[in-house]
């Protein structure tokens, strides 16, 4: 199961995209990744740049104890990880930086923003947050990505999905300095790269 899900992580994701946010990530220090699920990018993300110092936090005890093997088994010696939920979870401040691969259309639409919020206070000063996920055009590539969400997670969650547009307008009246990046793919998932530096 583990390594089928790894597969398909890995084949949306492409290297392409990959590439686009390690290159936006800062190359030290300590580094939030939030729904950090297997450990898979943070393992990725950690050999690109051994110096950094990533701290995963997910729900699901079972993907958090396989995270910590993987990062031990990597020799990852400064990697932590956390169970929780990103929203309530004891997480200790500041971090360098933040990413979010495909998490935020998961949450409620009424808790978006106070997430963003607690972002925010858990950077430091310049700090960088990475959010990666799904915008809303074209309609075919978002009905394509739900149907995809759909299979994993099921009928009953509720998916929030916001216009990249209107994520750049949450993060700027929070005082994040906004660039955003539409990243073509070979299938057609609506990918979208928010990079929002603290101000």
């Amino acid at each position: 199961m583990e390594r089928a899900y790894s597969l398909v992580r890995f084949s949306i994701l492409r290297p392409k995209l990959l590439s686009v946010m390690d290159l936006m990530l800062t190359d030290e220090g300590r580094i939030l990744d939030v729904g950090c699920g297997f450990g898979l990018f943070a393992a990725y993300f950690g050999q690109t740049h051994p110096r950094r110092s990533i701290v995963g936090v997910d729900p699901s005890e079972r993907r958090i104890a396989m995270a910590r093997s993987v990062a031990a088994k990597l020799g990852l010696r400064d990697h932590s990880f956390v169970v929780g939920d990103v929203r309530d979870a004891a997480l200790e401040g500041p971090f360098d930086a933040i990413y979010v691969l495909d998490v935020m259309h998961h949450l409620p639409h009424e808790d978006q923003e106070q997430v963003l919020e607690r972002f925010r206070s858990l950077l430091a000063p310049g700090g960088m947050l990475i959010i990666k996920d799904i915008t809303t055009e074209p309609r075919f590539g978002l009905l394509f990505t739900e149907l995809l969400d759909r299979v994993m997670v099921g009928w009953n969650e509720p998916l929030a999905y916001r216009h990249h547009r209107e994520w750049g307008e949450m993060l700027t009246s929070l005082g994040f300095k906004v660039r955003m990046v539409r990243v073509p793919d070979i299938l057609p998932y609506p990918h979208v790269v928010i990079a929002a530096r603290k101000t």
